[in-house]
């Protein structure tokens, strides 16, 4: 059953509609860029990732799975493509790889998320508490709650069982407490 104008565009897409294909590009590509800034700051290998994947999208629409929310399907490619291509890139350490990602500007940084579970006093401490967080930490918060993915579905695009990606959610959130216990006490 189809649930939304993105998910006719796929069917239409699969049937070989570029007009499909450019409509489903045309919805989800910043959203893919903000997510691709959580994975890495090269902003040229986010954009050229993003091109290939729409290219091999077109390429193979045809095995392409049927899907109820393209999103998903898109964010999972991306963050699959970044992280293989990163891969061969070079053998930096995960801690280098931290540090780099720890000194991302702040026009890359949004500072609004969690308006329904946490309201920080203000934009300024949320960024800076955030950046303390640890790459993938920051990478759940961002789809969780930037993005308002479900967590089975961050499951998925993490590459990450479910129990993992609440347990990573709850040191997330439990260090943003930590960092900020005047604000948390008073809810």
């Amino acid at each position: 059953m189809l649930n939304s104008e993105h998910d006719m565009e796929w069917s239409r897409l699969k049937n070989g509609d570029v007009m499909a294909l450019e409509a489903i590009y045309r919805a989800h590509v910043k959203a893919m860029i903000r997510y691709g800034l959580k994975i890495t700051d090269d902003i040229d290998l986010i954009r050229d990732s993003i091109q290939d994947l729409f290219l091999e999208i077109w390429k193979h629409r045809q095995n392409l799975a049927d899907t109820t929310q393209p999103r998903f399907y898109l964010f999972r490619a991306l963050r699959n493509k970044l992280v293989k291509v990163q891969g061969k890139q070079s053998y930096v350490s995960e801690t280098e790889m931290q540090l780099a990602f720890d000194n991302l500007s702040a026009e890359h940084i949004e500072l609004e998320i969690m308006s329904r579970e946490v309201a920080l006093q203000t934009a300024q401490t949320l960024k800076q508490l955030l950046e303390k967080l640890p790459q993938r930490q920051q990478e759940a918060v961002f789809l969780r709650f930037y993005q308002n993915i479900p967590y089975e579905k961050m499951a998925e695009i993490m590459n990450m069982n479910y129990q993992s990606v609440l347990n990573l959610m709850q040191r997330a959130l439990q260090s943003l407490k930590k960092g900020y216990p005047n604000y948390f006490s008073k809810k």
